[in-house]
């Protein structure tokens, strides 16, 4: 029986091993080759001369330490734009005086609406969508601040007729021990989603800092939680590209304790199940022009975990040298792992924080989908309370 079972298990060590490198590694090194290969559509130097008018869609729940200050960002970066504009402000159910403080803003670009109870963001930005004049969607949120030229930035990409909608850049702050291989990641997901755009459409935007044609978006499905990735796939199979413009910036910062950053993967990755069983014509490759970057940016690393499982229980169970070798190595990754989640000496390494973050992004995926599984996506993640103000440096 063993000499059928030791074939079996090493095919499960090198295809999980390989499944594993290509999304991390091969896919997107595959993904920057081939974009630096398209010619890419170029962009405007200006806002046309004729600049479509358009809203900005702020969706908040209980903002009011920071809703005046940030309506008076918004309303001062419109002022660089030469098209006509507007700012919805979508109070979600708010218990505190968001929605007085809103409505007392001097501006007359503002307009409020004012929902009863928490909907979901989902919900809120479709109140916006159907009360929005202008031709082109500006979603933002209330904690992140924007550069002094990032709505110019996002409205020039609208100049070419093949983009239906574009993404920010989401600068985040720098942290200190197991959140640095955490904003380390941020960086790579950022670098993929880039090259992502240049090759066709990337997988989903940055929700505090996008825009889209009205006349593309969808209105959202009550209860999706990702919202943006959920309306860019729509986009995309619209027949139009959703680029990623680095110039662009927003700027925020991580939660303050790991455990905050990994409650809010849970959300995130149970999102992804959601989606798949909320939008399956995503996963069709004749219905969804970007099936190859959807599955290897997003579905696979769902699975990743238990591939992860399977390997190192497959390596820790065939007899000889070289997959031994495989074994120890894995237990000397998870075991720097948790020597930096535990504060020990890998907490101060660049090579033991990547661990760290590696390993909490997988247990996040794992645990993901039992959020799912057992329906209870909606409360796998509350509104995390930051300690300390976004540093602007």
């Amino acid at each position: 029986m063993e000499y059928r079972v030791q074939p079996l298990l090493k095919s499960i060590v090198w295809v999980g091993l390989f499944i594993v490198i290509y999304a991390y590694l091969l896919y997107p090194i595959a993904v920057w080759l081939l974009g630096r290969l398209r010619r890419q559509s170029p962009r405007a130097g200006a806002a046309p001369p004729a600049a479509p008018a358009f809203t900005v869609v702020l969706a908040v729940q209980d903002e009011g330490s920071r809703i005046t200050s940030r309506l008076d960002e918004l309303v001062a970066l419109i002022a660089t734009t030469r098209g006509p504009a507007e700012v919805i402000v979508v109070a979600n159910g708010c218990r505190d005086d968001t929605a007085a403080l809103a409505r007392a803003h001097p501006s007359p670009l503002v307009r409020v609406i004012e929902l009863t109870e928490n909907a979901g963001k989902a919900q809120a930005l479709n109140c916006g969508y159907e009360a929005a004049k202008g031709d082109l969607l500006v979603f933002a949120d209330a904690r992140q601040r924007w550069a002094a030229d990032c709505l110019q930035r996002l409205l020039e990409n609208f100049a070419s007729p093949e983009v239906g909608a574009v993404s920010g850049e989401l600068v985040i702050e720098s942290a200190a021990g197991v959140l640095a291989g955490v904003g380390l990641y941020w960086r790579y997901e950022k670098w993929l989603r880039r090259n992502e755009g240049r090759l066709h459409s990337t997988v989903g935007v940055s929700g505090s800092i996008c825009a889209v044609r009205r006349v593309l978006f969808r209105p959202i499905p009550r209860g999706v939680l990702l919202d943006d990735l959920y309306w860019p796939l729509r986009v995309v199979m619209q027949g139009r590209r959703v680029v990623y413009d680095e110039r662009a910036l927003a700027y925020d910062r991580l939660p303050d304790r790991p455990t905050d950053e990994l409650r809010r993967k849970v959300r995130t990755l149970s999102g992804n199940f959601q989606l798949a069983a909320m939008l399956p014509q995503a996963l069709l490759p004749w219905r969804n022009p970007i099936w190859v970057q959807f599955v290897s940016h997003k579905i696979l690393r769902l699975i990743i975990p238990w591939i992860l499982l399977a390997v190192f229980c497959a390596s820790g169970l065939v007899h000889t040298p070289l997959y031994l070798a495989v074994f120890l190595a894995q237990l000397l990754f998870y075991a720097l792992a948790a020597s930096a989640l535990a504060g020990g000496p890998a907490s101060g390494s660049r090579l033991g924080t990547v661990a760290a973050s590696f390993v909490v992004l997988n247990v996040a995926a794992w645990l993901a989908f039992w959020v799912w599984i057992c329906g209870r996506s909606d409360v796998a993640w509350k509104k995390v309370a930051y300690d300390a103000p976004l540093r602007l440096d």
